[in-house]
């Protein structure tokens, strides 16, 4: 018995230390590609959705109390995201450049993306 429930806690404690790196990683994702920005002089397209996929999930789990206070779990607010995903990328990215050269585009188009794929407009996140 003892070493059920010492499984589990070493288990338990893996789970939540994973989610909460990953959620770090992720909501440093958009501050890495600015440093890359100024380090580099642009961004690859690419590496610009990627980062606002990774920073959207990470808003979600950041505000996993609201979200569960309302009725709603992380797990609803991502798989809302990935819904959107295809047709916000199509709408927004299908002009862009494949190398973003300028902060101000690189905010821009983050913007825009996460005004059109953010599930539910009462998160709150750190805008950049």
């Amino acid at each position: 018995m003892k070493y059920i429930l010492l499984i589990a806690l070493i288990v338990g404690g893996g789970y939540y230390y994973h989610r909460y790196t990953t959620t770090q990683d992720n909501s440093q994702a958009l501050a890495l590609l600015l440093d890359e920005l100024v380090e580099q002089g642009s961004v690859d397209l690419f590496d610009l959705k990627d980062a606002n996929v990774k920073r959207i999930y990470a808003i979600c789990a950041q505000n996993e109390e609201m979200l569960l206070g309302s009725g709603r779990t992380v797990s609803d607010c991502m798989q809302a995201h990935d819904v959107k995903r295809a047709e916000c990328e199509e709408v927004i990215f299908r002009l862009a450049p494949l190398t973003i050269d300028s902060r101000e585009d690189l905010l821009d188009y983050t913007k825009r993306y996460l005004r059109c794929t953010l599930p539910y407009k009462d998160l709150k996140y750190q805008s950049y």
